[in-house]
């Protein structure tokens, strides 16, 4: 699977409620498989807690090698929830494997977090938030 198809497989999968299809795109070391060591557990919290909202559009606009077999991509996504439509962007870190790229985390931006345009979003806004966590 190369990294295009990875993403698109995942936002698709967003948009059509697969979040057992979503569980499977991670990698096997990703810090979100210790909150939810099932796919059962986590398709449950997903549709409780994702299935109000809507993705609009997404696109990857930039990507970095950080290590062999290791990639970061910036993605930006229009999302719609029941109070309007905003932006939210991603700095995710992808890990190739035997059986192509898998997700392994992410740290996350709001719009609160990036006012400015979409189109202008670069790493450098992801290095210099007060909060660095990765999910």
């Amino acid at each position: 699977m190369t990294v295009r198809q990875l993403l698109e497989q995942r936002f698709s999968s967003l948009s059509a409620g697969d979040y057992a299809a979503v569980y499977d795109s991670y990698h096997h070391a990703a810090p979100f498989l210790q909150q939810f060591s099932s796919r059962s557990t986590y398709v449950r919290f997903a549709r409780q807690q994702l299935s109000e909202i809507e993705i609009k559009n997404w696109h990857c606009l930039k990507q970095r090698p950080v290590a062999e077999f290791q990639l970061e991509v910036l993605l930006v996504m229009e999302i719609a929830t029941e109070v309007g439509t905003q932006f939210f962007y991603e700095l995710a870190l992808l890990i190739e494997t035997d059986s192509g790229w898998r997700y392994h985390s992410a740290q996350k931006l709001g719009a609160d977090d990036y006012p400015g345009p979409p189109s202008q979003i670069d790493f450098c806004n992801f290095n210099n938030a007060s909060q660095k966590i990765r999910f």
